[in-house]
């Protein structure tokens, strides 16, 4: 046994030398045999290096069923991806984006809306006013339960101190509605302006201690204005209200350099009656209303007691 294993070690060196001699000589070790062909041991090696560079890689994950790790090649990180890519992919669209979408036209509404005040929660002893508009757009003065803007509208400034809320808005398209709320039934004060030609209807009665408007190359209709102090002032433009009381009851002042003012059908001052200032201090005792009018252009204020 012994003679046997050693004449099988010296066919071994023997080999091994002959081996060696041919490789050293020029020859080709063939050591492989794959894809259909024997493979020189240099190229096999180097076959291997190069796959375990290049097309494989080493994985480790966990699941359900614990922590697995090992060498893949490529094509199967590409299908890791893929697979992973159209899982996300069906989660999104399967997800109802509805809600998403409703919540940024929210966002957008809020981001370019503007704060309106709230009867409840906000005492507003003052307001001040101004409207304006191109050629054909109005707006309509209202009532209701609380504060409201409606309309295709603009707003320039809005801005509430000390209980007063100063709006500046403009109508974009036919028409603009402001809402007064009911239970405001009288202000401290009142500051309306009409201007580029901004046609305006207060379909509500205004009440407060002082009522100002002035139309600047636009127009006011007002239904009923019941103030102590009230202020009227046309530039090129139209102002039509009906005034709380009868005149006895008003000290009133009148100046124009053209256009008329008239109350209950007679020119107070204007290019008919010749007159550019009136006043009828004298001839009005203890009067409980004061009103100033103010006619400049071609403006013309027409205006009438309720008495």
């Amino acid at each position: 046994m012994k003679k046997l294993i050693l004449a099988c070690c010296a066919i071994m060196v023997i080999g091994g030398c002959l081996m060696l001699g041919g490789w050293a000589a020029g020859g080709q070790l063939y050591g492989s045999y794959y894809n259909g062909a024997l493979h020189p041991v240099s190229e096999s090696i180097r076959d291997i290096a190069y796959g375990l560079q290049n097309e494989w890689q080493y994985h480790a994950w966990v699941d359900e069923h614990g922590w697995h790790s090992g060498w893949f090649d490529d094509s199967l990180d590409d299908w890791i991806d893929d697979t992973v890519n159209h899982a996300v992919d069906d989660a999104l669209d399967s997800i109802d984006t509805g809600w998403v979408d409703d919540w940024l036209d929210t966002r957008h509404h809020a981001i370019n809306s503007f704060d309106l005040p709230k009867a409840s929660l906000d005492t507003i002893r003052d307001l001040e006013l101004t409207l304006k508009s191109g050629t054909g757009s109005y707006f309509v003065i209202d009532s209701g339960t609380d504060y409201g803007l409606e309309g295709d509208f603009s707003v320039t400034s809005s801005e509430f101190s000390n209980g007063k809320w100063e709006l500046e808005v403009a109508c974009n398209g036919d028409a603009v509605t402001l809402t007064l709320p009911d239970s405001a039934s009288s202000y401290e004060n009142i500051e309306i302006t009409s201007r580029l030609d901004a046609a305006v209807d207060i379909a509500v009665p205004l009440r407060a201690s002082k009522i100002e408007l002035y139309t600047e190359s636009g127009s006011i209709d007002a239904e009923l204005l019941s103030a102590r102090e009230l202020e009227l002032t046309v530039c090129d433009g139209l102002l039509y209200a009906y005034l709380d009381g009868n005149p006895q009851s008003y000290h009133i002042e009148g100046k124009t350099n053209y256009g008329p003012a008239t109350l209950n059908g007679e020119e107070l001052v204007g290019p008919s009656s010749g007159i550019s200032r009136y006043d009828n201090r004298k001839s009005v005792n203890n009067p409980l209303n004061e009103l100033e009018i103010h006619v400049t252009g071609g403006g013309t204020a027409e205006l009438h007691t309720t008495e």
